[in-house]
């Protein structure tokens, strides 16, 4: 009589990996929201972008008449004149607002907070230019601006005063008013009218420019880090991890365990 054969063992299936839960990008840890923009700040944002916006359109209709044939309004060129001046006052005066907090803002948002006055913010503008030109795969994240951002922030701002007063001068050229002859008037001594204006139509085209790397930039950052960088221009807060605060920003977390947070 044959023994009877025992049945072979069901193989067993390996074991699989543990699934990783966590986004390979994020950072693992107790995190808190910082109130980092001002409201005064998102207003000057906000402000300036609606004004540029306004001011391009109404601009480039002064430089090239593009609405013509059958219209009811009479003095088409005289209203989009008075538009854009307009807006230009509103332009002016975010852009003072933003200029008063360069001194009198929190200190994310301070001018010895942005320029790029050390070896060591140089050094990590480099590391922020290899993220976007993806050598790096992280980014360096920072709870204010990144060194490279606040660069570029402190140019298209320096971009900004010449396109108010090349806007001045040529607002002045007609106007003939007293205080900004004496502001402004001498300008066309030494510029000629004609590139005061060339120059005041082509910083157009690099702030319509900037606007678009700014959005996709920060898309980029937003989307490595999660920290709700695009969040933050509409509410000021954004989501910082607690041990990055210890190591740059000691003051900021002692505020947030006091829950209030203070420059």
């Amino acid at each position: 009589m044959q023994p009877q054969m025992k049945p072979a063992a069901a193989p067993v299936p390996p074991e699989r990996a543990p699934r990783k839960l966590a986004h390979p990008r994020m950072r693992i840890g107790p995190a808190i929201a910082v109130y980092v923009w001002q409201y005064p700040l998102r207003l000057a944002h906000w402000g300036l972008v609606l004004s540029i916006g306004l001011l391009a359109f109404t601009g480039y209709y002064i430089h090239n008449p593009f609405i013509v044939g059958q219209t009811k309004t009479t003095f088409l060129m005289g209203t989009f004149r008075f538009a854009h001046e307009a807006f230009a006052m509103c332009f002016i005066a975010f852009f003072l607002i933003r200029i008063y907090l360069f001194f009198a803002g929190d200190r994310w948002v301070k001018l010895s907070a942005m320029a790029p006055v050390s070896r060591a913010r140089w050094k990590e503008m480099i590391e922020v230019a290899k993220f976007y030109a993806f050598i790096r795969p992280r980014p360096l994240s920072k709870v204010g601006h990144n060194p490279l951002a606040a660069a570029s922030y402190l140019g298209i701002y320096a971009l900004i005063f010449v396109e108010i007063v090349t806007g001045l001068v040529m607002f002045n050229w007609l106007a003939q008013n007293p205080v900004l002859t004496v502001l402004v008037g001498w300008i066309p001594g030494y510029i000629d009218i004609q590139n005061i204006r060339l120059i005041h139509f082509c910083l157009m085209f690099v702030f319509i420019a900037f606007g678009i790397v700014h959005v996709h930039m920060c898309l980029i950052v937003s989307s490595a880090e999660k920290r709700g960088l695009l969040d933050s221009i509409f509410t000021g807060y954004k989501v910082v991890p607690v041990d990055e605060l210890e190591e740059d920003d000691r003051a900021a977390i002692e505020a947030a365990r006091d829950h209030r947070v203070r420059a």
